[in-house]
């Protein structure tokens, strides 16, 4: 499968913004089942500095800032990828480890610390009362683990209402628990979380995937969105990755950026902007299958 992307943001500010400085996520990454094709940055007004680096965790970003005053801001990302069926289609989910033996590994000096480190809490995946008994519902003694996560995976897609504006960044996850009402970013917290909390390691990933229009409607410019899901580790296999806002492992359609922590580490687009009024914020995202 081969996909083109472009990711639109506009700034409208209300006064004269005299200088900013932004980091942009939205370079698709390379692996072994993803190919980076060809990607480009677009921003006006031109920036008077422009470096692409690579953060902690080898995800690419680019800085750039801008030293002229204006009173927009646009940033538009373009790629093309191509993706191929990812390493954990065909497993015999039932004959993976179980899930226990992962967390003692994990606890071991065989583990290196790269994996170790998605075990522990981070700013938005933390535990809360009732998050152990609710995933240890489902990973019970013994169970396989990766046929534990697909089941896990079931059911925050059918306990969790899909709801965009619902909530944002700042809602807590107690709050999350009890409204069992989201998004994409909210679904892969609260399941990382559940996750890490039992003692497996799990990481946020962010990306893109492409909107299909119900039967007989046209697909709408700029209807597609930023997508979240998680990647679970397993000795022997490496990192498998789950959607639990589509109920899925991911295949063929899901198109990845950047992996961290949680959202914090891999914001799409985030800077500081030198200006005494508000602004309004447009995002557009197009994400179409071409091969």
């Amino acid at each position: 499968m081969i996909y083109s992307i472009e990711h639109k943001t506009e700034y409208e500010y209300q006064d004269l913004v005299s200088a900013c400085h932004n980091i942009v996520y939205q370079k698709p990454l390379n692996s072994s089942f993803q190919k980076l094709r060809k990607h480009e940055y677009l921003i006006e007004p031109k920036p008077q500095f422009v470096e692409e680096r690579f953060d902690f965790f080898e995800n690419s970003y680019a800085y750039f800032s801008l030293e002229v005053p204006h009173k927009n801001l646009i940033v538009v990302s373009k790629s093309e990828v191509e993706l191929q069926s990812p390493f954990w289609q065909g497993i015999n989910l039932g004959n993976t480890m179980n899930w226990e033996e992962v967390a003692i590994f994990l606890q071991s000096t065989a583990a290196s610390n790269d994996v170790r480190q998605f075990c522990l809490e981070s700013t938005l995946v933390y535990y809360i009362s009732g998050m152990r008994d609710y995933v240890l519902a489902i990973f019970r003694p013994g169970r396989p683990i990766l046929e534990s996560m697909l089941e896990f995976n079931t059911r925050i897609y059918h306990d969790f209402k899909y709801k965009s504006g619902y909530t944002d960044i700042s809602t807590p996850m107690e709050k999350l628990f009890h409204d069992r009402t989201g998004v994409c970013q909210d679904f892969a917290h609260f399941s990382i979380a559940c996750l890490r909390s039992i003692g497996l390691a799990a990481k946020y990933v962010s990306g893109y995937i492409e909107n299909i229009p119900p039967p007989g409607k046209k697909k709408l410019k700029g209807s597609d969105a930023s997508h979240a899901w998680l990647s679970l580790f397993v000795p022997n296999l490496g990192w498998v990755e789950f959607d639990p806002t589509n109920n899925m492992m991911i295949s063929q359609q899901h198109i990845r950026v950047a992996v961290g922590r949680d959202f914090k580490d891999v914001v799409p687009l985030k800077g500081i902007v030198y200006s005494s009024g508000g602004h309004e914020l447009k995002v557009a995202v197009d994400v179409k299958k071409i091969g």
